[in-house]
């Protein structure tokens, strides 16, 4: 198992759900704005995102 290939592909898959959150940051216009984001489901969207991404680069049938 490639453990340098796994953490770059959990790195992509995290960074792809950041983009996600990106758009929405570009429209705050106030601290107002970041305090009401859902900064819970965002974390939860990186952590899927990156284990997703894992699973890929490393192959699902290499992991289970």
């Amino acid at each position: 198992m490639n453990w340098k290939i796994i953490g770059a592909g959990a790195l992509g898959g995290a960074l792809t759900a950041a983009r996600v959150d990106y758009s929405s940051f570009k429209t705050w216009k106030s601290f107002k704005d970041a305090y009401a984001y859902d900064w819970g489901l965002a974390a939860w969207r990186w952590v899927q995102g990156a284990v997703i991404g894992a699973v890929t680069a490393g192959g699902l049938t290499q992991l289970v």
